[in-house]
């Protein structure tokens, strides 16, 4: 957890650089930190809250203090292609919510189409078909909405600007635009 990883940062780098008994890295890339139902956590439930697992805002900002104190960058993993199928948004999206229905990609019909390892990519709820490319619980964010794009910029200036983290691994983000027949790195991705 974050206080167990923070009482752990003088191994990785004690901040001296005189001292020669710890590995003095000058980075740490955290897995998804977010909250999540699944144990992996590439399913965030909530893009802004720490999964109780690991701990709480609190503890994770004591942790990036104690990281940055040492001179250790810290960058977390940022899922921005998809979501829990959980997610508040899904949720309302999947009930017709005006506001959320256009957040995700669904048509009345499976459009029969599969994923690069052959995987289906179009999951049945209640009346109608969402895309997820990975699987089920994971749909698939539609950037085609204003509002989507809006929300992950706004979410990834959160914790650049306000919880101050260092950076980003950007999970999946080769598959932010995907065209029939090209589904990863489109001239729309790259452009994003």
């Amino acid at each position: 957890d974050l206080p167990g990883l923070t009482q752990k940062l003088d191994y990785l780098n004690d901040g001296d650089p005189a001292t020669d008994d710890d590995l003095g890295i000058t980075g740490i890339w955290l897995m998804p930190i977010n909250d999540s139902p699944s144990y992996h956590g590439y399913d965030a439930t909530d893009y802004r809250a720490i999964n109780p697992d690991y701990g709480t805002t609190a503890d994770f900002q004591a942790f990036l203090a104690a990281a940055h104190a040492r001179g250790i960058k810290v960058i977390i993993d940022y899922v921005m292609n998809h979501c829990s199928n959980q997610h508040p948004w899904f949720l309302a999206s999947r009930q017709n919510d005006p506001a959320y229905r256009d957040w995700f990609r669904w048509e009345v019909s499976d459009p029969g189409e599969t994923g690069p390892w052959g995987q289906d990519v179009w999951h049945w709820y209640d009346s109608d078909w969402y895309y997820g490319l990975f699987w089920g619980g994971m749909p698939d964010l539609n950037y085609e909405s204003a509002a989507v794009k809006t929300e992950m910029f706004e979410t990834a200036t959160f914790w650049l600007a306000t919880v101050g983290v260092d950076g980003f691994r950007l999970d999946a983000v080769l598959y932010i635009d995907e065209n029939p027949g090209q589904l990863q790195n489109t001239q729309e991705t790259l452009q994003f």
